[in-house]
């Protein structure tokens, strides 16, 4: 009998088979993480500052990242740096006890950055145009088995407490990721395309394949569709710096326990299932842009909605929060596809990586600036969530507009 993914090629279906391993801790252990880190010490403006410095260092990882892929291979680079930025900064984060731990553990998960690159290309390099939606909407749909998690996490948040449980959670979560990276290695292979790029990079020295990037950055910079989904990239990233304290307002503000926000992400993954279900299918697969510019416009309407939760508001803030969650990972599913779709084989690692570094840099204050704005007020970090998206539906405007001028198809328009 043939499984679910048996039309994708090897990589992207056996890849696709052990995401669960990580997908089942990814979410909760950033749910939970302020709560965490609150109950360790640590301040709504120190949160802050690890998540600009999370970002600072981000891009020096992504210098490296196309360089390192192209050079070494799709394939060994997942591994290699899968187990130095979760496996590493899972345990830390498992015995943390003050602000400085968490700083050390955001130096290494910053390196996450190189498989962001890497894996995203071992998982989809082999697949057709017609099957990378399909495929990142599968990702992202196995992304949603941590709200199962969840559930049982919020419970135990309220019977042992929250440092205890947070604990255990990252432990367990260290043993299970690396399981999976070592069994991913095996299972895969390093992609055609990486092949080819692997031998054209042979004799080239790292440190060049990295200064080479600088010329790549400005031919790019000079088309107006790379300036666009840079722009979708940087608003998808600033957004992170502000929606990360939105669980603080629920908790600390609006009075709702541990166990009813535990709910939050089991209901997102309900409703991401359910959007998925609808939208995907009546959007075709050329028709990506138009994808995201629905995505935006539905996160900005839940965006907005946030700033009206209150007390004793459960059922309307499972809805809120889960519309919201499902509307962004979809923007994050028609993101990346209208990417993949857009730039030749050859630069799809050195500009993946250049857009997200990009991003980073321009991101870099807003982890102080979303914790600066909660500690003033709580409703001025979220009115910033919703006039980044009304932002990024203008951007996807553009690129709808962007691609009528051009064959829906063609790739290398950068």
């Amino acid at each position: 009998m043939k499984g679910p993914f048996a039309a994708f090629p090897r990589n992207t279906r056996n890849s696709l088979r052990l995401e669960p391993l990580w997908a089942l801790f990814g979410g909760v252990i950033f749910y939970f993480a302020p709560l965490y880190m609150k109950a360790l010490g640590v301040t709504e403006l120190e949160m802050g500052v690890l998540t600009s410095v999370g970002l600072f260092l981000s891009f020096f990882f992504l210098l490296l990242a196309g360089p390192v892929t192209n050079k070494y291979g799709r394939h060994i680079a997942c591994l290699v740096w899968d187990i130095v930025s979760w496996t590493v900064s899972m345990t830390l984060w498992a015995f943390a006890q003050n602000y400085l731990w968490f700083l050390v553990a955001v130096l290494f998960n910053s390196a996450t950055r190189v498989t962001m690159i890497s894996w995203n290309l071992l998982v989809t390099e082999d697949a057709t145009q017609e099957q990378q939606v399909s495929i990142f909407a599968v990702v992202t749909l196995l992304g949603q088995l941590g709200g199962i998690v969840s559930l049982g996490a919020g419970l135990l948040l309220d019977t042992f407490g929250v440092i205890p449980t947070m604990r255990a959670t990252y432990a367990l979560g260290a043993v299970f990721m690396t399981s999976m990276f070592v069994l991913r290695y095996f299972f895969t292979q390093e992609t055609e395309n990486g092949v080819r790029v692997r031998e054209l990079t042979r004799h080239t020295p790292l440190a060049k394949l990295v200064v080479d990037q600088g010329r790549s950055l400005l031919h790019a910079a000079k088309d107006g569709h790379f300036a666009v989904l840079a722009l979708v990239f940087i608003l998808n990233m600033a957004v992170q710096s502000f929606t990360f304290f939105q669980i603080l307002r629920l908790r600390e503000t609006l009075g709702y326990t541990n166990t009813e926000l535990a709910i939050i992400p089991a209901v997102n993954s309900v409703l991401t299932l359910l959007l998925f279900s609808v939208v995907i299918p009546r959007v075709p697969a050329q028709a990506e842009r138009l994808g995201l510019a629905v995505a935006f416009l539905l996160c900005a309407a839940s965006a907005a909605a946030f700033l009206f939760l209150g007390p004793g508001m459960l059922v309307v803030v499972l809805v809120v929060q889960g519309l919201g969650a499902a509307a962004y990972v979809l923007l994050a599913t028609y993101r990346d596809s209208v990417f993949m779709n857009s730039v030749p084989e050859e630069k799809k690692a050195e500009l993946y990586s250049l857009l997200h570094m990009i991003s980073m840099v321009a991101s870099i204050p807003t982890g102080v600036l979303a914790g600066w704005l909660y500690t003033l007020n709580p409703l001025a970090t979220f009115g910033a969530v919703v006039v980044l998206f009304v932002l990024g539906f203008v951007a996807s405007l553009v690129l709808m507009r962007h691609q009528t001028a051009k064959h829906p198809a063609e790739p290398g328009v950068l």
